[in-house]
């Protein structure tokens, strides 16, 4: 049975990079470089997103790993998945909310280059007496996300016929790749998911997923749109990010576990934050406002 926990674990290893570079490239080939440009003039919400992902929900997140008393090896996971900004997934998200998929795309890429920037800086401040690799979490960045969107929307832009043949395949790929790595995972750390400690670091990292979600929300500037978009795009945190991190700088398997569950247990809420959204359901997430008293004559 060891040898089964095993394969899937390894198994895993190559999913990861397969999902990673997969997704990436698919999001290249469905965007236009036209499109990220006239998004890019919303420098307001954009730095409204940069502070959400990149300041917020890691404060957030720091302080909740803090305040519960976690195993060492899920702190440190829970703080990868929190510094972690600029899902794939938010692309999915998107399309179930019904908005629009261009913006997220181009809030999506703000985060991921946010992330490569600021993911090696503080990483090694936050995680005490665990030296990271900054270069290999750069390097691993860099050319499994960046290159591969980059790539995808050269070809998007100069060779369209190619991308309109390549890019149904890319999404099939990434999709069964997602699937695939979720299932091997739950398998190969089947063993660690008796732990308690385990399910106590999930459900401190679900709780800041929803803190997130609100964060976001928030910050989309009173327009619906952007502030659907916002919640997600805050809610939803890069796994692929956090997981290169996590297999190239740990050991222990503790770290990629808590990482891959956190983000399942969030998918699910999500999803159906997403259709939600999709009809309009503005006052879950509306802060209650005060009546105002009426005037005495």
């Amino acid at each position: 049975m060891s040898v089964v926990f095993e394969v899937s674990r390894q198994l895993s290893g190559i999913l990861v990079v397969v999902f990673v570079v997969s997704s990436l490239f698919n999001v290249g080939l469905t965007q236009k470089p036209s499109n990220f440009r006239a998004h890019l003039t919303n420098g307001h919400f954009l730095s409204r997103m940069v502070l959400a992902n990149l300041i917020l929900f890691p404060a957030v997140m720091v302080m909740a790993v803090t305040m519960v008393d976690l195993e060492p090896a899920y702190s440190a996971g829970l703080l990868i998945f929190g510094l972690s900004a600029g899902a794939p997934f938010l692309i999915a998200l998107t399309r179930e909310s019904k908005d629009d998929v261009s913006l997220a795309a181009t809030v999506m890429t703000v985060l991921i280059v946010g992330t490569v920037v600021l993911m090696p800086l503080i990483l090694p401040r936050l995680i005490e007496g665990v030296s990271v690799d900054v270069w290999a979490i750069v390097r691993g960045l860099t050319l499994q996300m960046i290159l591969p969107m980059v790539l995808g929307m050269a070809i998007r832009q100069y060779l369209l016929s190619a991308a309109a043949l390549v890019q149904p395949w890319v999404a099939k790929i990434s999709s069964v790749a997602l699937y695939g790595l979720l299932a091997s995972m739950i398998v190969g750390y089947l063993p660690q998911m008796v732990d308690p400690e385990l399910w106590k670091a999930i459900a401190t990292g679900l709780v800041v997923i929803l803190v997130g979600l609100f964060i976001g929300y928030m910050m989309g500037d009173g327009h619906n749109k952007l502030k659907r978009v916002g919640a997600l795009a805050t809610a939803q945190r890069n796994t692929a990010a956090a997981m290169i991190v996590a297999t190239s700088n740990f050991d222990d398997p503790r770290v990629v576990v808590v990482v891959t569950l956190v983000n399942t247990a969030g998918l699910v809420v999500l999803m159906g934050a997403a259709k939600l959204m999709s009809r309009d359901a503005e006052f879950l997430l509306t802060p209650i406002g005060a009546d105002v008293p009426e005037r005495r004559h």
